[in-house]
C-alpha cells in the first residue's frame, strides 16, 4: 500500500487557445496543472473536472498521443512525471446543483460528451447548465463506470443541500444509494456534515476547486492505494479491500467565502447564533445563507456523530495566507523544500524557521495540531488568520 496526495476537483482556465470556465485564470491549461500546479504543491493525484470540454478532451488526446499522458490500463492517466490525472466532469444539473462525474478513459470521455451533444448549449464550456436530472446523472455515472460526486455540497452557490435539498434520500429514494462520495467545499468540514445523518453513507472529500494556480492543493487528501489508477480510486472511496481516505487535509470552514451568513443591503457578515435568516444590523431579509447557518437549520443530530472509520479532517491554511509569508518567503520556503504539502505536513519545524523564522515555523506547527485564530468569511469574502499570531 501506499500513500497518495490527491485533490480531485481542479478547473483549467483554457485550452487550445480558447476560454473553457470562464471564471478561471487563462494561464490554467492541462500541462501547467500537472507539470507545474501539481508537482509544486506536493500532489500525486489530481481531477480535472472539465474534461467534459471538448477543448480539454482534444487537449488530453494530444497528450496522449505524444506521451505526455498514458492511459493506465486501471483508468485514469498518468504523466511523465508520476502525477495521475482523473478526468472529470462537472455539470450543473436541471435543478441548479454542481455535480462531478469522475471518468476512467477517454472513450468514457466521449461516451458522455455523446450523451450530453444534445442537452447543453456549449460543449467547449465547463460546467454547463445541462437538461438532465440529477438521478439521471447518477444513472448516466454508473453506465459510464464513473465515480459521481455532488459538489460544494453545502454551498449556497449550487450545492445539493445548500439549495436543493435537506436530505438527499428524500429527492432521489433508492439512488442516493448509489452515491459513494460527497465534496465537503471550502465553508464546511466534518464536524458540521456529519450533524446531518444520512452522511455517515458518503465518504468526505476536501478538494480545491482551483480556478488559479496558487489555489491547487488549498484543500486535499490522502488515500491509502495500492496503486496509482481510477480503480484504486473507487476502491478508495468504497472502503474497499484496504484501501480507504486516511484524512481530509482542508482550509478551516471559517475562512470560506460562504461560511457565515452575509447580507447583501449593508454588508455585513452575521456573529449572530446559527442559523440566520435576516440582518440583525439593517433588518433584510435577502440574506446570502451561510453554510453554517444552513447545516445548523436543516441537520437532525445536535452535534457531529461520526460513523465507525470516519477519517481526520486537519485544519490547514495555504502557505500564501499565512501572516508573514510573502512571495519571496513562499518562494524561499519551496525552493529548500521542494513542494508545499511537505512544508505543511512533514518538514523539521527547526528547518523550517531557519528559512522562515520563528513565527512562521510556529504557526506552522500550531496548524498541524490544531486549529489557527480566524476572522469568518461570508458573503463571497474569504475569511483570513487573525494577524494577532503573528505576534505571539
Amino acid at each position: 500500500m501506499r500513500n497518495v496526495y490527491a485533490d480531485l476537483h481542479v478547473h483549467i482556465g483554457s485550452a487550445g487557445g480558447k476560454a473553457v470556465k470562464i471564471t478561471a485564470s487563462r494561464k490554467m491549461n492541462l500541462h501547467s496543472v500537472l507539470y507545474e500546479g501539481a508537482p509544486r504543491k506536493g500532489l500525486d493525484m489530481v481531477g480535472i473536472v472539465d474534461a467534459g470540454s471538448i477543448l480539454v478532451s482534444a487537449e488530453i488526446e494530444a497528450m496522449l498521443k505524444t506521451g505526455e499522458l498514458r492511459e493506465h490500463p486501471r483508468g485514469g492517466m498518468m504523466a511523465r512525471n508520476g502525477v495521475l490525472l482523473i478526468p472529470a466532469c462537472e455539470v450543473e444539473s436541471l435543478e441548479g446543483v454542481h455535480l462531478i462525474i469522475y471518468l476512467p478513459h477517454l472513450k468514457s470521455i466521449k461516451a458522455y460528451q455523446k450523451y450530453m451533444r444534445s442537452r447543453v448549449t456549449n460543449m467547449a464550456l465547463s460546467t454547463q447548465k445541462a437538461n438532465v436530472s440529477v438521478a439521471e446523472l447518477i444513472n448516466l455515472s454508473f453506465v459510464l463506470d464513473g465515480i459521481f460526486c455532488p459538489a460544494h455540497a453545502f454551498t449556497p452557490h449550487k450545492g445539493v443541500y445548500g439549495v436543493w435539498t435537506r436530505r438527499l434520500a428524500d429527492k432521489l429514494g433508492r439512488d442516493a444509494g448509489h452515491i459513494k462520495a460527497l465534496e465537503l467545499g471550502l465553508s464546511a468540514d466534518t464536524d458540521m456534515a456529519d450533524m446531518i445523518g444520512e452522511t455517515r453513507n458518503y465518504t468526505f472529500l476536501s478538494n480545491s476547486d482551483a480556478h488559479s494556480a496558487d489555489n491547487i492543493g488549498r484543500e486535499y487528501n490522502l488515500l491509502r492505494m495500492a496503486d496509482k489508477n481510477f480503480q484504486e480510486l473507487r476502491y478508495c472511496l468504497e472502503n474497499k479491500e484496504g484501501r480507504r481516505v486516511l484524512a481530509n487535509y482542508g482550509m478551516d470552514p471559517l475562512m470560506g467565502k460562504y461560511h457565515r451568513s452575509y447580507c447583501t443591503q449593508c454588508s455585513t457578515i452575521s456573529g449572530d447564533e446559527p442559523p440566520i435568516f435576516s440582518c440583525s444590523n439593517c433588518g433584510n431579509e435577502k440574506m446570502v445563507m451561510g453554510v453554517y447557518d444552513r447545516i445548523i437549520e436543516i441537520r437532525d443530530q445536535q452535534e457531529a456523530r461520526h460513523p465507525l472509520g470516519r477519517p481526520p479532517y486537519k485544519y490547514r491554511i495555504p502557505l500564501k495566507d499565512l501572516p508573514g509569508v510573502g512571495p519571496k518567503l513562499k518562494e524561499k520556503l519551496l525552493a529548500f523544500f521542494f513542494d508545499e504539502i511537505n512544508i505543511l505536513e512533514k518538514a523539521s519545524i527547526d528547518d523550517i524557521a531557519r528559512v522562515a523564522g520563528e513565527n512562521v515555523a510556529s504557526q506552522i506547527a500550531r496548524m498541524r495540531v490544531g486549529r489557527l485564530p480566524i476572522t469568518p468569511g461570508g458573503g463571497g469574502k474569504y475569511g483570513r488568520v487573525k494577524k494577532e499570531i503573528a505576534r505571539k
